[in-house]
């Protein structure tokens, strides 16, 4: 009996730690707003960041690119482009944006956010079901912007939707 208690203790203390324990492949960034130059989310619920250059990309993309302008006080101009080693890339786009709260849809005058899969399929946000960008810091001095998003993108020819969700950002433009 002792024996076999021994064994069963083993036996959850190994499963305890093999299910606590999660490679960074698994593992979302933080959610900072300290210029980590982070970007990642989940692609209907699998894990994606912005870890790399795809072959397509060419020698000088980068895993993230942003561009921010100031409108005036209370607006911004904002693109964050991002791709992954797997050709995958996410794109969020605020032509007027502002801290807080930004809704997106699937015009391009307005908000909106991108998925483009490994098979060149280019899938919008879309306006019956909105996402949002939430800008939780936006720091001109020291060109910082962070903040969360989540959308559901549409493929334009067949419908399919894909649920971009938990997503999270935090990057310094002068480091870029």
């Amino acid at each position: 009996m002792n024996y076999f208690l021994r064994a069963l203790l083993i036996i959850v203390f190994v499963s305890a730690i093999s299910n606590g324990c999660k490679s960074d492949e698994e593992s979302l960034p933080a959610p900072t707003s300290e210029g980590l130059n982070t970007f990642g989310c989940k692609i209907d619920g699998k894990v994606w960041i912005a870890n790399g250059l795809s072959n397509e990309s060419g020698p000088s993309a980068k895993a993230i690119d942003a561009e921010l302008r100031i409108i005036d006080s209370k607006t911004f101009y904002l693109m964050i482009h991002t791709s992954s080693d797997s050709g995958e890339r996410v794109q969020l786009t605020l032509p007027k944006g502002n801290t807080g709260s930004n809704g997106l849809g699937n015009l391009y005058d307005k908000s909106f956010g991108i998925y483009y899969d490994n098979q060149f399929r280019i899938f919008h946000s879309m306006e019956t079901n909105p996402g949002k960008v939430v800008i939780t810091r936006l720091d001109t001095i020291n060109q910082i912007v962070s903040g969360t998003f989540e959308f559901d993108a549409e493929y334009v020819i067949d419908k399919k939707v894909v649920k971009v969700t938990e997503g999270r950002f935090d990057i310094d433009l002068k480091t870029l």
